[in-house]
C-alpha cells in the first residue's frame, strides 16, 4: 500500500485521532490504515504510542480502539475555561434583553449533545418563567435546542436523534421526519420557537450564537407564560434576539474566545 505524502509522525498520529473522532466509534487498524492511506503497521504502532498516554483506548474484546481518557479531560478543560468566558460576556447583553422585553432571557450553552441553560435574567413581571440552571434539556422539545440543531449538518442531527423522541407535553413533536422539517424551517427564518413543547404553559424563542468559523455554541432564549406569547412574538422581538446574538458572536471573535 503507497502511503500519503505526509512522513510526519506527528501529523499521521493527529490523523488518526482526528478520525476517531468524526468516525464517533471503535474502529480496527485495518479500516484505520485504509481510511488514511497509511500501511496498517504504521497505524499500529501509532495506536499502541497514543494508548501508553491514554489519548485512545483498545477494547480488549473486539481489538477496536477508539478516544481515550486524555482526550477527554483536555476536551473539558478547554470547554471549562471557554464555557466561563462566554458565560461572562454574554450576562450583561442578556441582563440588558430582560430589561428591554420584560420576560426571563436565558443564555443556553451547547455541549456537544445537549443544552444546558447556564444564566438567566428573570422577568419582574409577577407571572415570569423560571428554569433550574443546569438542566439538561430534550433537544427536540427546547427552543434553544432547536435553534442550535437547525444550523448542524443532518447527519450530525440524525445521530443526536437516535432512538424514540420522547412525547413530554400534548405538543412535543415525536414524528421525525415532522421534526426535520421544523428544522428546516427554523434554520430558514433564524430562529426556533418552544410552543408548550417542553412544559404546559411555558413557550420560548431562541436564535442561535455563532462563532467565528459560524458553528452554533449556544442560544439566547426569552421564556415567558404562553398566555403572552402570541403578542409578543413578532418581528421586532426577533430581531433584537439577533441583533444580541450577533454581537456576542463579534466580542467573541475580538477577544479570541474558541468554543
Amino acid at each position: 500500500m503507497k502511503e500519503c505524502d505526509s512522513t510526519s509522525t506527528v501529523d499521521k498520529a493527529i490523523r488518526v485521532l482526528l478520525t476517531l473522532a468524526q468516525e464517533n466509534e471503535e474502529i480496527g487498524t485495518t479500516c484505520l490504515g485504509r481510511q488514511l492511506n497509511i500501511h496498517k503497521a504504521t497505524v499500529s504502532r501509532l495506536l499502541l504510542k497514543l494508548a501508553e498516554h491514554e489519548f485512545v483506548y483498545k477494547n480488549k474484546e473486539t481489538g477496536k480502539y477508539w478516544l481515550g481518557p486524555a482526550i477527554y479531560q483536555l476536551a473539558m478543560t478547554m470547554a471549562d475555561v471557554n464555557f466561563n468566558d462566554v458565560l461572562h460576556l454574554a450576562r450583561t447583553h442578556i441582563d440588558e434583553l430582560r430589561d428591554t422585553l420584560q420576560e426571563t432571557v436565558t443564555l443556553e450553552i451547547w455541549l456537544g449533545n445537549s443544552t444546558v441553560p447556564t444564566y438567566s435574567a428573570l422577568s419582574q413581571h409577577p407571572l415570569k418563567v423560571e428554569l433550574p440552571p443546569g438542566e439538561i434539556l430534550p433537544l427536540h422539545t427546547a427552543a434553544g435546542a432547536k435553534a442550535i440543531l437547525s444550523c448542524i449538518h443532518a447527519e450530525r442531527v440524525d445521530m443526536l436523534l437516535k432512538g424514540e423522541l420522547a412525547q413530554v407535553t400534548p405538543n412535543t413533536i415525536t414524528d421525525k421526519t415532522l421534526f426535520r422539517q421544523r428544522l428546516v424551517e427554523y434554520n430558514k427564518q433564524g430562529y426556533a420557537t418552544d410552543d408548550e413543547e417542553l412544559h404546559l404553559g411555558i413557550s420560548a424563542v431562541a436564535v442561535p450564537i455563532f462563532n467565528s468559523i459560524r458553528q452554533p455554541i449556544a442560544a439566547i432564549v426569552v421564556l415567558m407564560p404562553s398566555s403572552r406569547f402570541g403578542q409578543k412574538l413578532e418581528p421586532s422581538l426577533i430581531s433584537k434576539l439577533k441583533k444580541k446574538a450577533g454581537v456576542i458572536g463579534t466580542e467573541m471573535m475580538k477577544r479570541g474566545i474558541r468554543y
